[in-house]
C-alpha cells in the first residue's frame, strides 16, 4: 500500500510535468493543472513544491528557457524568435531572464563551445528539449524525521489574523499577547500555535495568511467584541495530523514542511485533508536561546 502511495504521487505530478512540457501559446492555469495532477487547489502548489523542487512557475521558466537555449543552438532560431517562443513580449526582457539562468547573453550562448547548464540545477526534474520529453525523479533518501499521527481536538483559541511575509509574524503574535495581557487571559491560554494558509515560494510575501493563535481551557472569560478587525474567536481545525518535531531556530520550518510533504508522505498511505498547516509552539523564544526551541510541525491528513 505504501509502494501503491508513493507512486501515485509521483505519476500525479509527472502529469502535471507533461503538460507543463507540452508547446502552447496560453499562460498554464494553476487551477487546471491541479486538476490534472487529482489534487485540491489549497494543496496543489505545496505537494508540486515538494517533490520537484521548485514551484510551477519555476518549473515553467526552466522548461522553456531550456527549450529556447536548445532552438537558439541547434535550430538557429533568431532572439527574436525565441524570446515570442518562450512567452516574452520582447528580445530584451528575454535576453535579461536568459542571462540570470545561463549566465550568458542568447548571443554568446549560441557561439560558446561548451555552453553552461541552467542554474539552479535541479536533480529530481529531467528535461530533454530536443525531445520535449520531461520526467520527475523521484527522491528516495532517508527523511530523516520522527513522525507521530496525532489526533488534534477542536479546541477554542483567538486566531490573530497576519497577511504578509511569514517571517514577520512575530508582530502579530506580540500584539495577540499584549491584547491578551491587557484582558487578563494569560491564566486560561493552554497552548501557543499557528496556522499556516500558503506555500511561500507560491504566493507573494504580501498576499501569506497566517494566523498567530492561542488555545483555551474551558470557561476562559473571552468577549468577542473586544477583539480588533483582524481577530476572530474560533476552535482549532480538529482532526488527524502527521507531526514532526523541529529543534532549534524557526528557519528550519520550511525544509521541515518540505520534507513531510516531498518525502514522508509520499512513503506514506496517507491523504492531505482540506484544513491548514499547523505549527504548535512547545516553548517561548523570550525565555529560551534560539537552540533550543522546540515546534511541533504538522500537515493535515483524511480521517
Amino acid at each position: 500500500m505504501r509502494k501503491q502511495t508513493e507512486t501515485s504521487y509521483v505519476e500525479r505530478i509527472g502529469r502535471v510535468l507533461d503538460r507543463i512540457a507540452e508547446p502552447a501559446d496560453t499562460p498554464l492555469q494553476l487551477g487546471e493543472l491541479a486538476e490534472v495532477a487529482a489534487f485540491s487547489a489549497y494543496h496543489f502548489h505545496r505537494v508540486f513544491r515538494a517533490l520537484t523542487g521548485e514551484t510551477v512557475q519555476e518549473v515553467v521558466r526552466r522548461v522553456r528557457m531550456s527549450r529556447a537555449a536548445h532552438a537558439l543552438r541547434i535550430e538557429r532560431e533568431t532572439v527574436t524568435e525565441a524570446a515570442f517562443a518562450a512567452g516574452y513580449g520582447s528580445a530584451e526582457g528575454f535576453a535579461r531572464a536568459f542571462r540570470q539562468c545561463f549566465g550568458l547573453s542568447p548571443s554568446a550562448y549560441r557561439k560558446v563551445s561548451a555552453p553552461p547548464p541552467y542554474r539552479p540545477l535541479n536533480t529530481r526534474i529531467h528535461y530533454r528539449p530536443e525531445t520535449g520529453s520531461i520526467r520527475l525523479i523521484a527522491d528516495r533518501k532517508e527523511h530523516g524525521m520522527q513522525v507521530e499521527i496525532k489526533d488534534v481536538k477542536p479546541d477554542p483559541i483567538i486566531a490573530w489574523r497576519h497577511v504578509g511575509p511569514y517571517y514577520e509574524v512575530g508582530t502579530s503574535f506580540r500584539e495577540l499577547h499584549d491584547w491578551l495581557g491587557q484582558h487578563a487571559l494569560y491564566p486560561y491560554v493552554t497552548g501557543s500555535l499557528g496556522l499556516s494558509y500558503d506555500d511561500p515560494r507560491s504566493v507573494p510575501e504580501a498576499d501569506l495568511r497566517y494566523d498567530a493563535c492561542v488555545s483555551f481551557g474551558d470557561g476562559a472569560p473571552i468577549l468577542a467584541e473586544t477583539l480588533p478587525e483582524n481577530a476572530r474567536v474560533d476552535t482549532l481545525p480538529a482532526g488527524r495530523y502527521a507531526c514532526t518535531l523541529l529543534e532549534g531556530s524557526y528557519m528550519g520550518m520550511e525544509d521541515c514542511f518540505h520534507r513531510l510533504l516531498g518525502l514522508w508522505l509520499p512513503e506514506s498511505v496517507e491523504c492531505l485533508d482540506e484544513r491548514p498547516c499547523l505549527e504548535w509552539y512547545l516553548n517561548d523564544p523570550a525565555e529560551v536561546a534560539e537552540s533550543d526551541l522546540r515546534t511541533l510541525i504538522c500537515i493535515p491528513l483524511k480521517g
